[in-house]
């Protein structure tokens, strides 16, 4: 594991030389941040601990973790490539203490007037199942987690593709894929999969209507069945169909829907399963923060513990100022996800249920020093009872901390937001525009 860790930190660090070579203009910042902290469950051991498993524990511990960005602004781009290494140390169980490496890349391309395009990819490697530091508050992630310790390595890679067709009229593409793979003595699924989506929309001066079609396809190697047992190979397409509208309230708020169809396709036992899909959410942004509530169903494919899942989805995620210059501000991430696991034969198997409660209130004490307090609440409820299946399990955690940002971050370009809103006034392209130049709706074309 050593070994792993030092060649993924050499090839970050390659990476992030590579990237400032050729962009001399490139912004680079120094990222440092420490936190003491107590959790009651370290290992997330299930409420029923194996019997081959350690037993629960609780404990203090103490996270270090160094990190840079590189960010580079000119008229047509906007990109980012950060690494970030996290040690936690369990004080009195220095054997449980774990290690997590990432590296992350995102850019926003103005291909021409009519042509924007979107590019990330990223790559984790950790020491443990349970890690959701990376998660940064507010971010929104939600899903299920094995239980339990282990290592493990994550990559991913997406793309969007948007063109402004005509005044009013904009179409949109978009990839990805993503690995996982456990590492050393772990026992666990490796998992790979790819998406595409193609969308249509007509904006209007406050609506717009559009159409989606998705397709996703996913293997799994070594997974394991809702009854425990063994599957050396589970393929499985799923492809979607759905109407989108959109809707503008006001300066500052935004609402979406989302309504259609999706088929499971099975491969290994050609079976199939139909079942409606739709989403709803409410957008607030402003310059400074945003926040969204979001509710989904919907099937996916959860790569960490390599299962399909039919889930209802329910989200409150955002960071907004709480003080007039933003000294004190507030992030949230809280999420419930009701989920079905998709058995072999394309029928809803096991029960998951993940509550997931993310809170942290953070002090800007000047322009490079950050102060927060962060509590975490992850509960798991699941019929499940066989490893690697996701298993029930309760962890609660506090930390108290502080990151320093050299130079701060008001110094470096802002990272590219995407528009919600139709009439695209919620996008930030730093450096793409000039200030005195307002964001284009879809379709309007530069002049």
């Amino acid at each position: 594991m050593p070994r792993v860790r030092r060649k993924c930190g050499a090839a970050c660090v390659l990476a992030l030389a590579a990237f400032s070579a050729g962009h001399a203009e490139a912004e680079l910042q120094a990222i440092g941040e420490t936190s003491i902290g107590y959790t009651d469950n370290l290992r997330t051991t299930p409420d029923m601990p194996l019997s081959d498993g350690e037993p629960r524990s609780t404990g203090a511990y103490l996270m270090l973790s160094p990190g840079a960005v590189l960010a580079l602004a000119s008229p047509r781009h906007v990109q980012r490539l950060g690494y970030r290494y996290e040690y936690d140390f369990y004080f009195g169980e220095s054997d449980s203490s774990s290690s997590s490496s990432r590296l992350d890349y995102r850019g926003f391309f103005d291909v021409s007037q009519r042509v924007s395009l979107v590019l990330g990819a990223n790559a984790t490697a950790s020491d443990r199942f349970s890690t959701v530091s990376f998660a940064a508050p507010g971010a929104g992630a939600v899903g299920a987690l094995p239980s339990g310790s282990g290592s493990f390595l994550q990559a991913g890679a997406d793309q969007a593709f948007s063109l402004d067709v005509a005044p009013g009229w904009r179409a949109w593409q978009g990839a990805s894929v993503v690995g996982d793979t456990p590492m050393g003595e772990t026992d666990g699924p490796r998992t790979a999969g790819a998406g595409a989506r193609v969308g249509l929309e007509r904006a209007f001066l406050f609506d717009a209507v559009g159409v989606e079609g998705r397709g996703d396809y996913s293997v799994i190697w070594d997974g394991v069945r809702s009854d425990g047992a063994r599957v050396e190979l589970s393929r499985q397409l799923v492809a979607a169909g759905v109407v989108l509208w959109r809707h503008d309230w006001g300066r500052y708020f935004t609402t979406r829907a989302e309504v259609g169809v999706l088929r499971v396709e099975r491969l290994e036992t050609s079976r199939h399963l139909w079942a409606p899909t739709g989403a709803a959410a409410i957008a607030y942004a402003t310059e400074q923060g945003d926040a969204q509530l979001s509710y989904s169903h919907t099937a996916v494919t959860n790569s960490l513990i390599g299962q399909s899942l039919l889930v209802d989805d329910v989200r409150l995620r955002g960071a907004i100022p709480l003080t007039p210059q933003a000294e004190l501000g507030l992030a949230v991430t809280s999420g419930f996800q009701h989920g079905r696991l998709i058995d072999e034969d394309a029928t809803l198997a096991a029960r998951v249920n993940v509550l997931l409660l993310d809170v942290a209130l953070a002090w800007q004490a000047n322009k490079s020093l950050e102060v927060g307090l962060r509590y975490q609440h992850v509960r798991q409820d699941s019929d499940a009872l066989t490893p690697p299946l996701p298993l029930s399990f309760i962890q609660n955690s506090v930390l108290l901390g502080a990151v320093l940002k050299f130079p701060s971050e008001g110094n470096l370009p802002q990272p590219y937001r995407a528009p919600r809103r139709v009439d695209g006034s919620d996008e930030i392209r730093d450096g793409i525009r000039s200030p005195n130049e307002g964001p284009r709706a879809p379709g309007e074309l530069s002049r």
